[in-house]
Order: C-alpha cells, then structure tokens, then sequence
C-alpha cells in the first residue's frame, strides 16, 4: 500500500491523503501495479504518459513529474 499527499493541499488547512492499494502484477514477478486515482492526478496537474522521477527518502516513496 502507497500512501500519496496533495503537496499543494498541504499549503492549505485542508489536507489530502490517498491511500492506494499495489496491486499484484499477476505474473509471478512479485511485482506491483500503482494506479493513480483521476482525482489525484487531476489535482496535481498530471496526465496519462508524464514522466515521473521516483525516489525513496526516510522511508517515504516520493514521486515527482519531471
């Protein structure tokens, strides 16, 4: 499970948190399918083929369009 925060929501009073399931790739891999909610990319400006740079601070994934 990924927990992702709307970094711009966190400049306001109002908070928001997606908590997203991983779901198993289903190949046998032990690999994992993240879907973005539409909610959650629409509130970041994001859209279906941006790139985006993963990167692993303090035990916290953090994802950012490059």
């Amino acid at each position: 499970m990924v927990v992702l925060f709307d970094w711009d929501a966190m400049n306001t009073d109002l908070q928001t948190k997606w908590t997203i399931p991983l779901v198993d790739a289903g190949d046998g891999s032990s690999d994992a399918i993240l879907t973005f909610p539409d909610e959650l990319l629409e509130s970041l400006g994001w859209i279906v083929g941006d790139e985006l740079w993963l990167d692993v601070v303090d035990n916290s994934i953090i994802f950012t369009k490059i």
